[in-house]
Formats: structure tokens, C-alpha cells, sequence
């Protein structure tokens, strides 16, 4: 379904993309992952055209990028920035009906009407859907705003660190949300994440990216291993299973001056494979 063919984007430059060629199965969660700065956000302000990259690099459905209009692109993507920008005097119901722009004229028809609402339904925003934003917790705009991108309609979804201002409880529960509504529309959703074990519970695939290349592109059991966090985040880490789900746990950064074959203590824990 999205094809990017040698894709190469640069600051000035300071090359931040570098020969980047990735396919994507539709209907399916992808993470991406990697440290700061290793081209995460870029990518997916390429994959969305906020960026502009280098003609027939990036395809949609066997489709150039930049030959989709803008009312084509809005019907086909939806992005949601690290740091969105919120007009916290609006109403929950009025901040929806955002995502119903790439489809209306001057005012929303009854069916927008009736999209708009059976998403803040889905989503649990009933109770506050005449409330402002300024009145809602971190986790209720952060519900807003995945209510919004829904009722755009998009077969394609791009959240840039979606979880990283909200506690453990809203993280486990935004994740489960989002995983429920992209099965059930069959949705492809393309994700920056700093949390790897939140990246291993809900993804089918993982992208690493490492100073602006590909470094393994596949399953969490195929692409996270003790050696590739190493060499991606300098950092030692041990893997284990918990509960049937892969679980990582950080245990030593390591300096470019150490050795990085050096051994992991991992003292009593248990092993890879093993549920607690």
C-alpha cells in the first residue's frame, strides 16, 4: 500500500533522511523507533507532504505522492504532530468536527453531524462533549485529538509520540483504544514511539531507525534483540516475556569509549521466553 522508494531529505546540509526504502502492509500498526534525531518525525512529515521530498520516491496505492491533491491527501491521511497545537476555548464536539473538513462545503451536512458524534460516542467523550478543552485532563485531549483524526475518515493514520505527555494509565489505555479502532476499520497506522515495550505490545512491525537510515525493518522478535538496542541506543538492555508480551528492561548506557561486546549481568532475571 506505501512505497518509498530511496528517499532522501535534508536540513541545509545536514542530511536527516538517507536512502530510506520501506514498504508498508496495509491495515496494520507500524512503529517506528529510534533515538532522538534519528529522522522519525521527518519521515512521517514526508509520508504526509508537509515536507516535500523528491518526485516518485513516496507511492499510495501504486500512486505518486505529490500527483494526490490536497483534498485527496486529507481523505487519505491523517497526521497528528508531537506537539499539536490545541484551541483550548473550543468545545470537544467543535474541535471534531475539525476532521470532517476535507469533505464539507460552508457548513457539515447530517451525515458529518452524525459521524462526529458516533465518534466522540466510540471514544468515550460523551459526558464532555459541550465541555472545553481547557476543562479536560491530558488524557481527554488526548482522546479529542484521536477523535478528531477518526472522524477525518483516513484509511492512513501518522502520530508522532501520541503517548509521551500522558501517565502509564492513559498510555496503556490510548494504546488500547487506538489498537481496537484500527482493527476494527482496518486502518494502517504509522507511529513514532519512544516506548519500546509499548511499540512490542501493539505493533505488527517495527522500522529502527538509526542517524537517519534504515537499520532493521520486521517483527519486534526479528528487529529487537539485546545487540541491535545496543548499537541503536548505547544502551545495554535485557529481554525477557511477560505475561505473553515481549518486555524489555534498560540496564546500563554505555559510552562510546566502552566496549560494547562486553557481557550483561542480568543476575537473576528471568529468561527471554519465559511469563512471570
Amino acid at each position: 500500500m506505501i512505497k518509498i522508494n530511496n528517499l532522501n531529505f535534508s536540513y541545509g546540509k545536514h542530511r536527516i533522511l538517507d536512502a530510506i526504502n520501506l514498504s508498508f502492509e496495509a491495515s496494520q500498526i507500524v512503529s517506528l523507533v529510534g533515538p532522538n534525531g534519528s529522522g522519525k518525525s521527518t519521515l512521517l512529515k514526508c509520508l504526509c507532504r508537509i515536507l516535500k521530498s523528491t518526485d516518485n520516491t513516496i507511492f499510495i496505492d501504486g500512486k505518486a505522492l505529490e500527483h494526490y491533491s490536497r483534498r485527496e491527501m486529507a481523505q487519505l491521511i491523517a497526521y497528528v504532530p508531537q506537539q499539536p497545537v490545541l484551541n483550548l476555548a473550543v468545545s470537544v464536539i467543535d474541535a471534531v468536527k475539525i476532521g470532517r473538513s476535507p469533505y464539507i462545503g460552508y457548513t457539515l451536512s447530517k451525515n458529518d453531524e452524525n459521524i462526529v458524534f458516533k465518534v466522540i460516542e466510540q471514544l468515550g467523550l460523551t459526558e464532555h462533549a459541550f465541555r472545553s478543552l481547557r476543562e479536560l485532563s491530558g488524557g481527554e485531549r488526548q482522546r479529542v485529538l484521536l477523535s478528531r483524526v477518526i472522524a477525518q475518515q483516513a484509511r492512513i493514520l501518522l502520530l508522532d509520540e501520541p503517548t509521551s505527555a500522558l501517565d502509564l494509565k492513559n498510555q496503556l489505555e490510548m494504546a488500547t483504544l487506538l489498537r481496537a479502532i484500527q482493527k476494527q476499520q482496518q486502518l494502517t497506522v504509522i507511529v513514532a514511539i519512544h516506548d519500546l515495550n509499548l511499540a512490542a505490545r501493539f505493533s505488527d512491525s517495527v522500522v529502527q531507525l538509526k542517524q537517519g537510515k534504515i537499520y532493521a525493518h520486521g517483527s519486534w522478535n526479528e528487529t529487537m534483540t539485546e545487540q541491535s538496542i545496543l548499537e541503536i541506543y548505547g544502551v545495554q538492555a535485557f529481554l525477557s516475556e511477560v505475561q505473553g508480551f515481549p518486555y524489555m528492561v534498560s540496564l546500563n548506557a554505555v559510552s562510546d569509549r566502552d566496549d560494547p561486546s562486553s557481557d550483561i549481568d542480568d543476575g537473576d532475571l528471568p529468561k527471554r521466553g519465559a511469563s512471570k
